[in-house]
């Protein structure tokens, strides 16, 4: 090693890791900003007397008449450390208290790894139970957020399909999304229930379909509301489109699941080498318990031991997101 300290090279190696990822998450980043302000673009609000663009060329943001509230700094940084977004549906009283619950473990577990256990310095334990935390969190939201969008996502074509029936009917489109908000179960259901609502105490239905689009955060979503904008601005034959857009939808979704059923390899591969650290110490503990054991009596032992924790998290989470992006 050249004289290096093993705690300098982890050091080095977390940071090429993070040069590594960053690229990849802000490339991602800057294609969801693209799709939002060409979506913005066809978010016609001219009827209402309200521009789609302010005069910073950023996409207006109307909230329903609702305050923003007193810390919407903080509330940002909420989003982006904890994944805790206050309007999206998914942020439900029981995924909140669940997620607090996860954070705070995992700032216990963190902490008592970089601290007591390996006895790193004090900075570095409080930077541990941090990460821990954002982490725990993340992790709980973000499995509420993809769990909630697949439930969504297979009630939506159905949804679509009591919109067209209603239309072909003689109604008009906010009587379809009525029916809608009685006759779906949830999470549909409620979702559209809360556009009647806004609809009743005088919001426009282009606002409250965006916003039904903001809070769910799904694509599928935003191509609806762009329809019926579209049709409210050139005209057309409704029904029809609708009709083509609940297909697509239906395919999209067989292809996800087919391609899910198809990575079922890869997923089962990242389960055998996340175990195989576990059944080969254990193998070894039974085998030689003397050689195993400096792992947990020699500090030397202990740093290692962490390093190799943090280093089979990272691969897991890395794979578990390859894994979703090539689904997604």
């Amino acid at each position: 090693m050249g004289g290096i300290p093993l705690f300098d090279l982890m050091l080095l190696g977390l940071g090429v890791l993070i040069l590594m990822t960053v690229p990849a998450i802000l490339t991602s980043q800057a294609r969801r900003r693209r799709l939002d302000r060409r979506i913005a673009g066809l978010y016609d609000t001219e009827n209402r007397g309200v521009p789609a663009v302010a005069a910073d060329a950023k996409p207006v943001s109307i909230t329903l008449g609702q305050p923003d509230g007193r810390w919407p700094a903080l509330r940002k940084v909420a989003a982006v450390c904890f994944g805790y977004h206050r309007d999206r549906v998914e942020t439900t009283k029981t995924v909140v208290l669940t997620a607090i619950g996860a954070g705070l473990a995992g700032a216990l577990a963190a902490g008592w790894i970089a601290g007591p256990f390996v006895g790193l310095p004090s900075a570095v334990m409080m930077a541990a139970a941090a990460g821990g935390a954002m982490l725990g969190a993340r992790f709980v939201f973000g499995r509420a957020r993809r769990a909630l969008a697949e439930r969504l996502l297979d009630q939506f074509p159905d949804a679509i399909g009591l919109i067209v029936r209603a239309v072909r009917a003689g109604v008009p489109v906010t009587e379809g999304i009525r029916i809608v908000s009685a006759e779906m179960p949830a999470p549909a259901g409620p979702e559209f229930k809360r556009v009647i609502d806004e609809l009743s105490v005088g919001v426009d239905l282009e606002t409250a379909l965006w916003s039904l689009a903001t809070r769910t955060g799904l694509p599928e979503y935003r191509f609806f509301v762009v329809t019926i904008v579209l049709q409210r601005e050139t005209g057309g034959n409704l029904t029809e489109t609708l009709d083509n857009l609940a297909d697509v939808i239906r395919k999209r979704r067989a292809v996800r699941q087919r391609a899910h059923a198809l990575s079922a390899e890869a997923r089962t591969s990242t389960y055998v080498l996340a175990a195989l650290p576990f059944i080969t110490g254990g193998g070894l503990y039974v085998i030689n318990p003397d050689y195993l054991a400096r792992l947990f009596t020699t500090s030397d032992g202990k740093l290692m031991l962490a390093a190799a924790a943090v280093s089979l998290a990272c691969g897991l989470g890395s794979m578990s997101m390859l894994i979703r992006k090539a689904l997604s």
